[in-house]
């Protein structure tokens, strides 16, 4: 799937982390205002610290990062209080993994012995399209849940707040690619480009990640526990939108 965020924690202090959001994806140029946004950003970096997907290099290119190894994100991820509830809360967003055989019956917690009686998924569940094979069996999913994960939101984000966007070019800037033969008439107001605008993209391309636009965000929740995967340092490349799929 294609990044349309990437998402940096520049501290975490008790209830409240702040961070930055920066755009990378002309075809969403604004943060979301949703409370589900934020929450799908912390249920994605518990995934990540569970499923051992984080990166322990410096990379100062834009690229992931992680202040500790996957193996300590995992034994965080593991111990944490929170924990389950943040394996619900990812169900809500992407849908439920069910595993069944290769013809759709399904199976055990194992991945392996077939349930008795033997019934399909299909006669079970309400399904998406989603479905595939791992390395442990194959599996359908569920639907996500927008009602209850708005509702999940509603309870554990108690602020957020998006600072202004910074990093964004100038509508001379943009001017200028558009017909360098041209100069910036010095009387006409200059000031920060639309982002709406594809044309504005052109002149981000090709800077480094460093000086992408982005704004800086602050995460308020219900419980400090909800932030205890989360520290400084931190930066993951994202998907979400704060819609489930």
């Amino acid at each position: 799937m294609t990044t349309i965020f990437t998402v940096s924690v520049d501290a975490v202090e008790d209830r409240t982390l702040r961070g930055r959001v920066h755009l990378v994806n002309s075809d969403v140029p604004r943060v979301p205002r949703e409370a589900v946004f934020p929450l799908s950003l912390l249920a994605e970096a518990w995934w990540n610290l569970n499923k051992g997907f984080v990166y322990d290099e410096v990379d100062e290119d834009g690229g992931d990062r992680c202040p500790f190894t996957r193996e300590r994100g995992r034994e965080i991820a593991a111990r944490m209080p929170l924990s389950g509830e943040y394996a619900d809360i990812f169900e809500l967003i992407l849908g439920k993994t069910i595993r069944v055989t290769e013809d759709g019956y399904l199976l055990a917690d194992d991945a392996v012995t077939v349930l008795e009686p033997r019934r399909k998924a299909a006669d079970v569940y309400e399904l998406d399209s989603g479905r595939g094979s791992d390395a442990v069996s194959h599996f359908v999913m569920t639907p996500g849940d927008a009602v209850a994960f708005e509702r999940r939101a509603a309870e554990i984000v108690t602020g957020y707040d998006i600072g202004a966007y910074r990093n964004v070019p100038l509508l001379s800037e943009v001017a200028a690619l558009k017909d360098p033969t041209v100069t910036w008439d010095p009387e006409t107001a200059d000031g920060p480009a639309d982002l709406d605008d594809y044309d504005v993209w052109d002149a981000v391309w090709d800077r480094p990640f460093a000086e992408y636009p982005y704004a800086e965000i602050t995460v308020t929740v219900s419980d400090a526990g909800y932030l205890e995967h989360l520290a400084a340092g931190m930066r993951w490349s994202t998907t979400m939108t704060g819609h489930v799929c």
